[in-house]
């Protein structure tokens, strides 16, 4: 007998039969086990609902099951509970196509609709058994696509973890390069040796500066640990033109917003997330008055935010590489630690967000996120 009796029984090569009706069952296992298949039966919606979120490899569903206690409808609401990389194949059997609009239906309302497969009872045993090992081949390149996220994202915390324990390791014998330069500047040198000197200096603090920015990155690898509550982004915005003004002034840039909204974020990393971008605004302008407008707009649950300037814009090609770590771009390439864009970016991953960028050449570049409401 092939009924579920152990949740354990559940495995990726699992086809899970649903119907309220034996006989179906046993015919069509019957056909599956003649291409050596495993299959189990199954009679009600929540262990289908186990099954999925098992994440077995196919799963055979008849009419009769989509008809009771609004089974559709909870049907759908455990597919959309599937993760990212997870569609898996549903071959729903109708008779007479009666359940056809209501199938249809639930192709519209599924967020995971590649997959679902309708076919006609009585079923054609050749269409059966293609329809099932075009689904299982499918079902096998999500797993393996599963697999190659699984092993991105080691290798991703294997370098993060590298990161932080070089950068850290690195400040000690930095600190104690940057003293040593600073007891030399104080003594007497003659210009040559005084202007080795400072070079030496501007180089190690610079050199300080994409150590500490690296450990920040480093440390957003979680939301543990993190506070999200209710923010006003005028304060935030307010806090980070305070610590830019000695830039801002440098550059002559103005730094305009009116009336931001209330979101429920961090307010520390949401500083540093805007205090990036104006400074990235500010520093690469290149125009004799820097302008930076900040605006935003309720879309749905979310708020989204421009950071607008009038600088010399972007290029499409450097476009998708400005928010990659340590990535530098266009004519200034040399200036930065190319961590603060991969650091803004985490930022609002951080808050469930998107970053982006559009822009032209000579068109200025407008900066884009969105973050929760409160």
């Amino acid at each position: 007998m092939n009924q579920l009796t152990d949740t354990r029984q559940l495995s990726s090569n699992t086809i899970v039969i649903a119907t309220q009706l034996r006989q179906n069952a046993k015919a069509m296992g019957q056909v599956l086990e003649t291409q050596g298949l495993s299959w189990i039966e199954m009679d009600s919606l929540e262990t289908v609902k186990t099954a999925i979120r098992a994440e077995v490899g196919l799963l055979i569903i008849t009419e009769e099951m989509l008809s009771l206690d609004n089974n559709f409808e909870k049907l759908v609401e455990c597919l959309n509970e599937q993760p990212n990389w997870s569609d898996i194949p549903v071959i729903f059997l109708l008779k007479n196509c009666r359940h056809f609009p209501v199938c249809m239906a639930m192709l519209k309302s599924s967020s995971h609709q590649g997959s679902l497969t309708l076919l006609e009872m009585p079923l054609k045993r050749r269409e059966f058994n293609s329809t099932v090992q075009t689904c299982l081949k499918n079902r096998q390149r999500q797993f393996q696509l599963r697999d190659a996220l699984l092993r991105l994202h080691q290798s991703n915390q294997a370098l993060e973890n590298f990161s932080h324990v070089v950068a850290h390791e690195l400040r000690n014998p930095l600190n104690v390069v940057t003293g040593s330069l600073d007891l030399l500047k104080l003594s007497s040198l003659e210009n040559r040796e005084q202007k080795i000197v400072e070079m030496g200096l501007r180089t190690s603090h610079k050199m300080n500066k994409t150590l500490n920015t690296l450990l920040e990155f480093s440390k957003l690898e979680s939301r543990q640990n993190l506070i999200f509550k209710p923010t006003d982004m005028n304060r935030v915005l307010e806090e980070a033109v305070n610590g830019l003004q000695n830039i801002i002034d440098v550059h002559q840039a103005s730094v305009n917003w009116n009336n931001l909204p209330v979101v429920q974020g961090n307010a520390d990393l949401l500083e540093e997330l805007v205090s990036n971008l104006i400074k990235n605004a500010v520093i690469h302008n290149g125009t004799a008055a820097p302008m930076i407008i900040v605006m935003s707009e309720l879309r749905g649950d979310r708020y989204y935010f421009q950071i607008v300037d009038n600088g010399p814009g972007i290029s499409l090609e450097d476009q998708s590489e400005i928010f990659k770590l340590f990535s530098r771009v266009g004519k200034r390439r040399v200036e930065g630690s190319g961590i603060g864009l991969a650091l803004c970016q985490r930022i609002v991953d951080q808050h469930g967000g998107h970053i982006g960028v559009d822009s032209e050449l000579g068109q200025g570049s407008t900066f884009y996120f969105d973050l929760p409401t409160a």
